[in-house]
């Protein structure tokens, strides 16, 4: 469950706390219980996290929701991106490596 740079700021704030703002509490806890539904039917179990952006988990969600934008993509590096530092390697390196190793043997 990702939240944006507001969500994260009110959860900080604690306003999911108040009881004035029930609709927040509600809305932060949709997702929660979606997800939960989700882990119960799969199989094998995905990974469960709850981020905030730019928060140390975001970075693996959004290397997963766009694999092509890292910080070896340089036709990104202008146009404002964030840059995403992930230990997964893409698979065009994979398969480089692979043939590398096959070749070798």
């Amino acid at each position: 469950v990702f939240h944006g740079d507001t969500i994260s700021a009110w959860r900080k704030q604690g306003y999911h706390d108040d009881p004035d703002h029930q609709n927040f509490r509600e809305l932060l806890s949709a997702p929660k219980e979606d997800a939960a539904m989700l882990l119960q039917e799969r199989f094998p179990v995905p990974m469960y996290v709850e981020c905030d952006q730019y928060g140390s988990q975001a970075r693996f969600l959004l290397a997963k929701l766009n694999p092509s934008v890292t910080h070896n993509s340089a036709q990104n590096a202008g146009q404002g991106g964030d840059f995403l530092f992930t230990d997964d390697v893409s698979l065009q390196v994979f398969m480089d490596h692979l043939k590398r190793l096959a070749v070798q043997s």
